[in-house]
């Protein structure tokens, strides 16, 4: 068997680098988890007025899905002047209207981070958007350590 360098070298040192990414990636998803949970740990509860409805369409394959999102006036502790901020999740259906009061969790931290109550209760999705794309990185990574073996058995040692 005759082991060509240049194709192993860049399929093994690809599949390598893809992998590191992935992991990356990986890591900063673990990194949103933990700020999400940290987020529900040291939220502060406040009533807000409900200044304005922000309708954001998704799209989950063909239909739209319409989720909404609140811009909110409040005032943090030992605050004079009301903050505006977006809610970091959507609102549950059927949304409030705008002038109604809405109690929402902000972070002492960054008050202009904001949530409404009813959403606050579960970090379970943060942060899945890059545990999804390293998964199929490393799915990646891989495939391409797979067809460097490929090489290697079936097409270098015939």
């Amino acid at each position: 068997m005759k082991i060509h360098y240049v194709p192993t070298v860049l399929l093994v040192g690809s599949s390598l680098l893809i992998l590191v990414v992935g992991v990356v990636l990986m890591l900063k998803g673990r990194a949103v988890r933990s700020s999400a949970e940290g987020f529900l740990d040291r939220g502060v509860p406040v009533i807000g007025e409900v200044v304005e409805l922000q309708a954001k369409d998704l799209s989950f394959g063909r239909e739209p899905d319409t989720r909404y999102f609140a811009l909110v006036r409040y005032v943090p502790e030992g605050a004079t002047e009301p903050i505006e901020a977006v809610t970091l999740t959507d609102l549950p259906a059927p949304p409030p209207r705008v002038g109604e009061k809405l109690e929402v969790v902000y972070d002492p931290k960054r008050p202009e981070r904001v949530d409404a109550t009813a959403t606050e209760r579960s970090a379970e999705g943060a942060g899945r958007t890059w545990f999804v794309v390293g998964a199929l990185t490393l799915l990646v990574a891989l495939g391409v350590a797979a067809a460097w073996l490929v090489l290697v058995f079936v097409v270098w040692t015939s």
